[in-house]
């Protein structure tokens, strides 16, 4: 597993200069770095590549593979995920990161076809729903620990932003990939997950103002408000929250690749996207 922070021996080698070369650049407030209690120098992910990106470095990472064969990384961590092993997940996520990989990227070309390819293989019986149930969790604890190791606090912006899942829905990882991006970007995100009710939603838009909120759908079976049996509630619950926006002047953001069965009169209160990189045209509403 890699470690959360790297020493200055550690950066040096992802740079290719010695370790005096890296000292200098700390000394100079170059590259950030925080102090162990011992005086060693500590250097976060995110501000190597915060780094590298401003100065055009590329880093020695022992795998650029990852980065060059997308459809191969993606079996390796489907693989890990089947496997329960959510420490190589993470790694493959954070090799990734450092290797220049955009975190929308990260969630667009790598993420989402590995729960695309999970999924696959519960439709052709080749894993149970346990084991897809497992296998998914097993990616939200590798996304998670990846959040915690490369993703500093930032400044805010300001905006409130509330994500959910409806009632019958628990894809709480897309919601989850969501929060990553537009917290990267200064966003105040409250993440109730999986499994929201109309009710629970008026509570929490009373007591806190929101910029806009993210809802997400898709078809795969861990989502059963696309079922044709949960639809009627799922397009009452959307025109509901609609109301609530416009009473309480909310943007409202529908994600997912499933809307075939929502009504169009209800589709039209929400802006609607497809790929997570597209959650980013918040930025094109709120500022």
């Amino acid at each position: 597993m890699i470690k959360k922070d790297l020493n200055t021996k550690q950066v040096g080698n992802l740079f290719g200069v010695d370790e005096s070369t890296i000292r200098r650049w700390a000394m100079a407030g170059k590259i950030k770095c925080i102090s162990s209690a011992g005086g060693h120098r500590k250097f976060s992910y995110s501000d190597i590549v915060s780094f590298a990106n401003k100065k055009g470095i590329k880093l020695n990472i022992n795998n650029k593979q990852k980065k060059q064969n997308p459809k191969k990384t993606v079996q390796e961590i489907v693989g890990y995920a089947l496997k329960q092993n959510h420490k190589s997940v993470e790694t493959s996520l954070i090799e990734l990161y450092l290797s220049g990989v955009p975190l929308t990227s990260l969630m667009d070309d790598y993420i989402e076809p590995v729960l695309v390819s999970i999924q696959s293989l519960l439709d052709h019986k080749k894993i149970s729903v346990a084991e897809e149930h497992i296998a998914r969790k097993i990616v939200a604890k590798g996304l998670s620990q990846f959040k915690l190791s490369v993703m500093d606090s930032k400044s805010t912006n300001g905006k409130n932003v509330l994500c959910l899942n409806l009632e019958n829905d628990i894809p709480d990882l897309p919601i989850e990939m969501i929060q990553i991006l537009l917290e990267d970007i200064g966003y105040n995100v409250h993440n109730c997950g999986s499994h929201t009710s109309i009710e629970n939603i008026k509570i929490l838009l009373s007591k806190k103002n929101y910029d806009a909120i993210f809802i997400y759908l898709c078809d795969r079976q861990c989502c059963t408000s696309t079922l044709i049996d949960h639809i009627d509630k799922t397009n009452s619950d959307l025109k509901e929250i609609s109301e609530l926006a416009k009473k309480y002047n909310i943007k409202l953001f529908l994600g997912g690749p499933y809307f075939d069965n929502i009504n169009a009169d209800v589709l039209q209160h929400y802006n609607r996207f497809t790929k997570y990189s597209e959650s980013l045209l918040i930025n094109k509403f709120l500022i």
